[in-house]
């Protein structure tokens, strides 16, 4: 009797399992977005900045240098772009500095075209765990703390329309962006250097 009672008792155990298994598979999936990749594209011949003619003296400068890129989120995307946001940071090696906003854009493709001059304004690099100016105490002097290897790193965030912001890019204690997204293909780079002969 007693082995009766326990094989019943097994028996609707089990049966109680298998009914919660089907139960739980009836639950609906998770909703989940895709969130846009954005690759921005280099514009040929503006695709650095010349080290000797930013570090110059700016009014000894007719044509500031300029670094050019284009920003395209596409259509084949879950999520509306209410715009994104575009910020620029300083780096030195591989170590970047805190970022600061460029602008918004909200039409698609959108093209971000900002001279030598313009594109040190605000920024700050790190140093030993110390915020440095990129640019001299007088901004019209000759910029000896811009060094040929030095660069811009251009980040994006997404704001869409319901209000909510998706960062593409983690940020550390300091503002400055970290990670994959702040290389190539999904950062936009403007080096300073020398034109190649």
């Amino acid at each position: 009797m007693k082995r009766i009672v326990f094989g019943l008792f097994l028996l609707l155990a089990s049966g109680g399992a298998l009914t919660s298994c089907k139960e739980e598979s009836l639950l609906p999936a998770p909703a989940a977005e895709s969130v846009p990749a954005i690759f921005p594209q280099l514009t040929p011949g503006k695709d650095f900045y010349n080290v000797d003619t930013t570090k110059a003296v700016p009014s000894s400068v007719r044509n500031q240098p300029v670094f050019e890129f284009t920003i395209n989120p596409g259509q084949d995307r879950d999520l509306k772009i209410d715009h994104v946001e575009v910020f620029k940071s300083y780096r030195r090696g591989s170590v970047v500095g805190p970022r600061v906003k460029v602008g918004d854009y909200s039409s698609f493709p959108a093209t971000i075209t900002i001279n030598s001059k313009d594109v040190l304004v605000g920024l700050q690099r790190l140093s030993d765990g110390k915020l440095l100016a990129v640019r001299p105490t007088n901004p019209n002097a000759f910029n000896n703390l811009l060094l040929a290897g030095d660069a811009i790193v251009f980040t994006f965030d997404i704001v869409v329309t319901d209000g909510r912001r998706i960062m593409l890019t983690s940020l550390n204690e300091f503002n400055a962006p970290t990670g994959t997204q702040t290389l190539p293909p999904y950062a936009a780079i403007a080096v300073f250097r020398k034109p190649l002969p």
